[in-house]
């Protein structure tokens, strides 16, 4: 494997907010002057030993030991190798990167561009749930007990109608047409190329470790001639078979209980963890003995 440049390295690093990335998977709360803290995530604790200093990019853990960046981080807790640790932060924050010999393999470099339209489209999606035009698809959520709370944690999003304007907004960005098709964003047909999404509630799906790798769309208008869920083709990054919404979200309980329950949709998993359901306390209080505490259904979202 080409080894990436230590520059790279080093820059990408430095971009990073390590507190954005572990804030991901562990409830992190201001602890002094540049640290934040809360619960262990590689021990099980009551009180917070875990501190996270974002200015120096480390995190330690007084109760287990463990300790190091946003590197080492991910790999003690998705098993990757270092390379694929820095090609993920790289691909989040849109760097791309160098390797010793010249340059990169062009599959490294396509998945790494690829990551980063997805996760640039998902932001855009959030922004737009804000529009006016998306009232409808804030009603569906309101009626269904989903607040802007609930649909920011989940990052769902609105793709207002139209047929360019995810489009313009990346090429903006300098996606290339050819990426954004390789990514399933973008669809070309007889009049060109056209967004994949237009007028639906969009839910980011994200792989294990939390990067956007496509998206479901629910269908909210009558003139809406689709099918009612509507979601990403298979890509170099999206194999459908392979991926459970909400596993990223979930992980973490699963791997202490052993235990999973898959159910159908997207707002099946939403309903469930805002309802306690990932607590095993909770499935007391609402009345779930002796059940899986974590739910997780395929990524269609049918």
């Amino acid at each position: 494997m080409a080894r990436i440049r230590q520059a790279d390295v080093d820059e990408v690093k430095a971009r990073v907010n390590i507190a954005d990335v572990i804030g991901e998977r562990v409830a992190l709360k201001p602890a002094g002057v540049g640290s934040m803290k809360g619960l262990c995530p590689f021990h099980d604790e009551r009180s917070p030993s875990f501190n996270v200093r974002p200015q120096v990019g480390y995190y330690h853990c007084f109760g287990c030991g463990e300790s190091g960046d946003v590197y080492s981080f991910l790999r003690a807790m998705d098993h990757v190798s270092f390379t694929e640790a820095v090609e993920r932060m790289a691909a989040r924050v849109g760097y791309t990167l160098h390797y010793e010999d010249g340059g990169a393999a062009p599959e490294t470099t396509g998945r790494s561009r690829l990551y980063a339209a997805n996760a640039a489209a998902a932001e855009y999606f959030r922004a737009q749930l804000m529009s006016p035009e998306a009232e409808t698809g804030r009603r569906f959520l309101g009626e269904r007990g989903f607040d802007a709370g609930a649909a920011a944690h989940f990052g769902v999003g609105y793709a207002p109608k139209g047929w360019s304007n995810l489009l313009d907004h990346l090429s903006a960005q300098k996606f290339s047409r050819d990426e954004l098709v390789q990514a399933g964003l973008v669809s070309q047909g007889q009049r060109g190329v056209y967004d994949r999404f237009r007028g639906r509630l969009v839910w980011p799906i994200r792989d294990v470790t939390g990067q956007v790798i496509g998206f479901g769309a629910r269908k909210l208008f009558d003139d809406d001639q689709g099918p009612k869920y509507l979601n990403t083709p298979e890509t170099p990054i999206y194999k459908k078979a392979q991926v459970l919404y909400g596993l990223d979200l979930a992980k973490r309980d699963i791997s202490r209980s052993h235990r999973v329950v898959v159910v159908e949709g997207y707002t099946d998993v939403m309903a469930c963890h805002l309802a306690g359901c990932h607590h095993r306390d909770r499935l007391v209080r609402y009345g779930v003995r002796q059940r899986p505490h974590h739910r997780a259904p395929s990524g269609d979202g049918r």
